[in-house]
């Protein structure tokens, strides 16, 4: 079953907004961060950012943030390549072997629809939109600046102004597991290869309610990281970590919103990670499988290879473990 959360971060609407969601799933909130704690992996819960509106005072209330990785099999998912200092894998080549080999590099696997109206959008509208949300991914998945540096400066100044002011204050040091669900980071002290990232999925658009434009998009992201020096590597996925993010970002337009609220916005989030290290993941971050000590395989009913694609279903259960 399809485990799904949704990213409510409603804008406001330039009348009859105040105060209606006021200390709603507060329960939900304390109960499904609770559920984090107990749990080390599966699949996104990027749950809901529920604005507490009141007067001038927005609060964010992170329903929960769940990114439930699928921890991989350390020596079993892939062909090895022959390297060259005693390795089964060529550095040079971390893709070889894995379907992420074939995947266009990095921004060039995020390719917006072609334009079309839709809804009350223009075809201009559109194709200004979808730019917008491919900018959002490059910033967000891709870019060193939030990757590695951790500074999501560039990201933020992507969304609308009331999005970005409930979203910046979850990138505080301690606060990043409850942004994973829009954005990687790299863990600290686990270094990427001088390989960019390998990027395969789609982006689709749709009508939403009244002056709301939906992009949904569906993209699986591969990550190679550079090993230990001592480890002799057997196996690409030794290196590789894959993240799959569904999310859906909408442009909000038009005279129902306020000036602030004019823009691009997230909402719905799914997703996993695949071969990813668990005590990395537990605080926000990305790191490869070879920085546990110990690793419980992918579930059995999930071929590996079905990891690296955008379309097959989210697998039911994840693999780390307290």
């Amino acid at each position: 079953m399809k485990a799904r959360s949704r990213v409510t971060a409603p804008a406001v609407p330039e009348t009859g907004w105040g105060g209606d969601v006021v200390g709603t799933d507060s329960e939900d909130v304390r109960e499904l961060l609770r559920a984090e704690r107990r749990r080390r992996r599966g699949r996104w819960f990027a749950g809901g950012l529920v604005v507490v509106a009141v007067g001038a005072v927005a609060t964010l209330l992170f329903r929960s943030s769940v990114f439930e990785p699928v921890a991989g099999d350390a020596g079993s998912s892939t062909s090895p390549v022959s390297g060259t200092r005693g390795e089964l894998v060529d550095l040079t080549r971390p893709f070889a072997g894995t379907p992420a080999s074939v995947w266009p590099d990095g921004a060039a696997g995020i390719v917006p629809p072609a334009p079309e109206p839709v809804g009350g959008f223009t075809s201009q509208q559109v194709t200004q939109a979808t730019q917008l949300v491919r900018d959002v991914l490059i910033a967000s998945r891709l870019d060193n600046r939030m990757l590695v540096g951790h500074d999501p400066s560039a990201y933020l100044a992507l969304l609308a102004p009331d999005a970005r002011r409930q979203l910046e204050p979850l990138f505080a040091s301690g606060r990043e597991p409850e942004v994973q669900s829009l954005v990687s980071l790299t863990a600290p002290g686990s270094e990427l290869l001088p390989v960019g990232p390998k990027v395969s999925g789609t982006m689709t658009v749709r009508a939403g309610d009244a002056g709301e434009l939906v992009v949904h998009t569906n993209y699986v992201f591969a990550y190679a990281f550079a090993p230990p020096a001592p480890l002799r590597l057997i196996d690409a996925m030794n290196t590789i970590v894959v993240v799959r993010a569904d999310v859906d970002y909408v442009m909000r337009a038009g005279d129902r919103w306020t000036p602030n609220s004019r823009g691009l916005w997230f909402d719905d989030a799914t997703g996993f990670g695949y071969s990813i290290g668990c005590d990395a993941y537990r605080k926000g971050f990305l790191a490869p499988v070879t920085t546990e000590r110990n690793v419980t395989s992918q579930p059995d009913d999930v071929q590996p290879g079905g990891y690296f694609d955008p379309t097959s279903p989210l697998p039911p259960a994840g693999g780390c473990r307290r």
